[in-house]
């Protein structure tokens, strides 16, 4: 195999992948310093919740493109933290509906200005119009593997 041919400026995952570390990174480190107590993953699983309350676990899987053994884990340490609370569905017990507390809430609110602060800052070295672009394109690649949820579509 020709090595050569791996270049990761080259690579759209390798691309795609440092930017999403680098922009979880810088995260991580506003989030320290602003006292927040929970992990970047943890607060992008409680996104879902504040957008549309009493999603069944289930479907923050879909959302969050991740196995349930993941999020149940981000789940229950939501759920420690008194950020989101699980019920169990009236038909079904194993169903899990998720709730987003006043704390969560509270937390999320607060968090949204170093969250759009950490993004201006990732992209201040790239021209506008460029990025605007490029948001575009990536766009071109995703959409085609998503449904109108944001979610991974489900092969028939």
């Amino acid at each position: 195999m020709n090595l050569e041919r791996l270049n990761p400026r080259e690579s759209i995952g390798f691309l795609t992948w440092k930017v999403a570390r680098i922009h979880a990174n810088d995260l991580a480190a506003r989030f320290a310093e602003a006292g927040v107590k929970i992990t970047v993953e943890q607060w992008r699983a409680l996104l879902p919740a504040y957008k549309a309350d009493g999603l069944t676990q289930g479907r923050l899987c879909d959302m969050l493109s991740q196995e349930k053994t993941g999020v149940s884990r981000l789940v229950a340490a939501l759920e420690k933290h008194g950020l989101l609370r699980r019920e169990s569905g009236d038909d079904d017990r194993r169903v899990k509906y998720i709730y987003i507390t006043d704390k969560g809430r509270e937390l999320v609110d607060f968090t949204l200005d170093i969250v759009q602060e950490s993004r201006s800052e990732i992209a201040r070295h790239v021209d506008p119009e460029e990025f605007a672009v490029c948001k575009r394109v990536l766009w071109q690649l995703i959409e085609p593997h998503l449904d109108e949820n944001c979610c991974l579509k489900r092969e028939p």
